[in-house]
């Protein structure tokens, strides 16, 4: 199933901090790993071809709310390009990947004259490009099952501990099964609130994530999780199966060795935003609406 690009395009709302949909043609990109090279090459680029044509002319316009608009994060790249004719730019760590000529979705805020850019979708690519493509129920049940984690851990650590003291030092004020039952409360307590609370601190009903991927076209946006899905560990599972299910080949040398992918040969963390959701919707992990 696809997530289709339709042509029509709302207006911008009036609040700088509502998010909205835009579709259409992504153009001129540029993408540099600091903000500052991002904001020369763009007026280098003007100055190049001049600001009298309306596609230069809006990058040139929307340069210093280009400039407000981006922050410093670590390891990430900056983009700056048109979609649909409008000036667009963000960071996502794997912007590089974003194909000018495109027809993408994507999920913006407005910033003076220039919209920033939350989330992208390309299905030509079948990618998602997001600093968090996770929704809040997703969250908080994530959160729960680490407070289960956690809860194990510790307890069984703890008792350890106080099993090797008294074989160690021999039998205490307390008996074995009151100081077990003291460490068992404790942790239940600890980590059960941290399990109860998860709904109303992770899967508020007004979670801007939940928005972000819902306009995008995700069905039930507050369940989707595509943290297992970067491009990168989607490759990966990929080249696994096929070395397993030619392993007699390869061993027997009726074929040849397996080159890596270049993807897999570069860092995990360059492209650490780019999500497969395509490979999602075929494992039955999330569904879009038609």
């Amino acid at each position: 199933m696809k997530i289709g690009v339709p042509e029509s395009n709302p207006s911008m709302p009036q609040r700088e901090d509502a998010l909205f949909l835009i579709e259409g043609v992504l153009d001129r990109l540029s993408v540099e790993a600091e903000p500052d090279r991002l904001l020369s090459r763009i007026a280098h680029r003007t100055s190049n071809h001049g600001t009298d044509g309306p596609i230069d002319g809006a990058l040139a316009q929307a340069a210093s709310d280009i400039e407000r608009t981006l922050y410093f994060v670590e390891d990430t790249q900056y983009f700056a390009g048109l979609i649909d004719g409008r000036p667009v730019c963000g960071e996502f760590a794997g912007a590089d990947k974003l194909k000018p000529g495109h027809r993408v979705k994507a999920t913006v805020s407005r910033s003076g004259n220039a919209l920033r850019a939350y989330a992208i979708l390309d299905p030509q690519q079948g990618w998602l490009w997001s600093r968090h493509p996770r929704g809040s129920a997703a969250d908080a049940k994530a959160e729960r099952k680490l407070a289960l984690w956690l809860f194990c851990c510790c307890y069984f650590g703890m008792a350890s501990l106080f099993g090797l003291a008294s074989w160690w030092s021999g039998p205490g004020q307390y008996g074995w099964v009151e100081v077990q039952s003291w460490i068992l409360l404790g942790n239940a307590i600890v980590f059960g609130a941290m399990a109860l609370s998860a709904n109303y601190r992770r899967d508020r009903p007004a979670q801007s994530q939940n928005w972000t991927l819902g306009l995008l076209g995700f069905a039930d946006p507050r369940r989707i999780d595509l943290t297992s899905y970067r491009i990168q560990d989607v490759a990966m599972r990929k080249h696994l199966a096929f070395i397993h299910a030619n392993k007699q080949a390869l061993r027997s040398g009726r074929m040849p060795p397996i080159d890596s992918a270049q993807l897999l040969r570069e860092s995990s963390d360059r492209h650490r935003d780019v999500y497969d959701y395509r490979q999602a919707i075929a494992d039955g992990k999330a569904t879009v609406r038609r």
